[in-house]
């Protein structure tokens, strides 16, 4: 895999108290000196009752606690900035242990759901041209415990788990495959955290050896692929070379992962003005998600970066209706509301900017 997506935090970190296993929660407790069943109520804290950070932890010594703040990083992700909407949907400016910034969000739908949007790294190294995330390149992966924070952190705000997890915050989640798919597993962990692997979706700009790893591994987790273009040279116009790989092996993975899952593809489509928002795209469009049985998630384009433009309402009404006549499922996104730095990537874009002045 390139070295540029390999970038991770000091290898002599402390490990995340949030991703510790059972076997390094007992071997903890026994160098403790305290009794094997503390390791079971911590792992309790953190699994069922959603908590990091050992002051919260009630029924231990105020001595135990004190040792795990020494030996593990503890609630190492602190949110410094919310931004809500008026419909209860937030976005949260998240500082890591290392100073490091990053975003996710909790999407309230009209129903009440909830739904959480995670990131994976602090910053991306796909840098999509119109997206503000990959602005400054990759700084870092996120451990899986930083990511599982992200999770118990948003859980504390609306004070239960939520509904559904996409993973479509900073970053390209499968150039952190094994970080990504640590945390996961834990949080869908029938006997840890306990969230029904169903409820949870992965985004990717379509990085086929991280999409055929998933199908390997065969977990009920749903695929959702940034597409934004049916054919190869508008999508190169996009997303640069490097990490960019073309639609007939984008399709061929893809296939791959509904063969060993059962369930069903998205493709994520920003609609950009005069660049991929044509009739002539959207038919094109209706045969490539033919071939891959997938539906269509439309993205009417938040502005990040001055090159691109949003569609009009009427443009993206039509776009969507080509669809539809066809018979492949569409959906245009809500906006949720957030008054400033809507697009993903642009609240820590305009943190990293206010603190290089």
């Amino acid at each position: 895999m390139d070295t540029e997506v390999k970038k991770n935090i000091p290898s002599g970190k402390r490990p995340d108290l949030a991703f510790a296993t059972e076997e390094e929660l007992n071997a903890f407790v026994k160098n403790a000196g305290e009794p094997a069943y503390r390791a079971k109520q911590i792992m309790e804290w953190i699994s069922k009752k959603r908590v990091s950070d050992p002051d919260k932890m009630t029924n231990l010594s105020n001595s135990l606690r004190e040792k795990m703040k020494e030996y593990f990083s503890c609630s190492a992700v602190k949110i410094i900035e919310t931004r809500r909407s008026a419909d209860g949907s937030c976005k949260l400016l998240l500082e890591l242990g290392d100073a490091e910034t990053i975003e996710c969000a909790i999407i309230v739908a009209q129903d009440g759901r909830n739904t959480f949007c995670l990131s994976t790294q602090v910053g991306c190294p796909v840098r999509c041209s119109f997206c503000a995330s990959g602005e400054h390149g990759l700084v870092r992966n996120l451990t899986a415990g930083e990511i599982i924070e992200q999770y118990l952190l948003s859980c504390s705000i609306i004070g239960k788990a939520p509904d559904n997890v996409v993973i479509m915050g900073i970053g390209e989640p499968l150039l952190n495959y094994d970080n990504l798919v640590g945390a996961l597993d834990r949080i869908c962990d029938p006997d840890g955290i306990g969230l029904a692997a169903r409820r949870v979706t992965i985004s990717t700009s379509g990085w086929t050896p991280g999409i055929r790893n998933l199908a390997k591994k065969g977990r009920q987790w749903n695929l959702a692929v940034s597409l934004h273009a049916p054919d190869d040279k508008t999508r190169a116009l996009l997303i640069p070379g490097k990490f960019r790989r073309d639609i007939k092996d984008i399709l061929d993975a893809c296939r791959l992962h509904r063969e060993a899952t059962g369930r069903l593809l998205t493709f994520e489509y920003v609609l950009l003005k005069d660049v991929n928002d044509s009739k002539e795209l959207a038919s094109a469009l209706v045969k490539v998600a033919r071939m891959a049985d997938a539906k269509v998630n439309l993205i009417p384009y938040n502005e990040a970066n001055g090159g691109f433009t949003r569609p009009d309402r009427e443009t993206v009404k039509k776009f969507a209706s080509v669809l539809e006549r066809a018979g492949v499922p569409v959906t245009v996104r809500v906006e949720k509301g957030f008054e400033s730095d809507a697009a993903c990537g642009q609240l820590r874009s305009s943190a990293e900017k206010r603190r290089k002045k």
